[in-house]
């Protein structure tokens, strides 16, 4: 399992060989749960886009919004890993490298890949729902992986940066929350209230 289409496919698979693969010398592998993030975040992107084809907003915008958007998805999934990976090591002393919790928790985004498909009429919020879900079972076979815990120790570590992360994102992000917006709606060329863009979601 070494090739970047064979780690993507163990990741929805939810094996824990593809999260430990990451783990090696190989840094090409490191790099991949980045690249997962920000392609998955123009992936929700483009399946939230319906109010930039109501807005009709030139190609060149639309693109542009998009790269914007996956900025943004990639920043907020940072917040998360930075949270799962201090919760690890304070709450249950396992210590790795911020580089590894990075590079595993991207690659298990890979099921985000799919959020194209949220545009799909009528379907659109159970599949989300569905991603979220296979996201998150991800998350926890990348955490024991990475920090070698049991499923219950990656259950209350997954769910401690969450909550961490919601913390920081909602006190300190707030002003880059803003700024977010506003930057989305200004590339788009649309009112930041009309953008109807959100960020990142699992």
């Amino acid at each position: 399992m070494t090739s970047p289409l064979d780690l993507i496919q163990g990741a929805l698979a939810l094996d824990p060989e593809a999260f430990q693969a990451l783990l090696g010398p190989d840094a090409a592998h490191r790099r991949l749960g980045l690249a997962v993030v920000y392609l998955a975040g123009l992936s929700m992107a483009l399946g939230q886009s319906v109010a930039l084809f109501a807005e009709r907003v030139s190609p060149r915008r639309f693109a542009s919004t998009l790269a914007v958007q996956a900025g943004l998805f990639l920043a907020a999934f940072l917040v998360w890993a930075l949270s799962v990976w201090w919760v690890a090591r304070v709450g249950f002393d396992a210590a790795r490298p911020l580089r590894d919790v990075v590079a595993v928790v991207g690659l298990a985004y890979a099921p985000q890949l799919f959020g194209v498909l949220v545009l799909v009429p009528y379907f659109g919020g159970p599949l989300q729902a569905a991603l979220s879900v296979w996201t998150l079972l991800a998350t926890l076979v990348a955490a024991s992986a990475v920090f070698g815990l049991t499923l219950g120790q990656a259950v209350a570590c997954a769910a401690g940066g969450w909550l961490l992360s919601q913390l920081l994102q909602r006190t300190l992000g707030r002003p880059v929350v803003r700024v977010g917006r506003r930057v989305r709606a200004w590339v788009a060329g649309i009112e930041s209230g009309t953008a109807g863009l959100p960020g990142a979601r699992r």
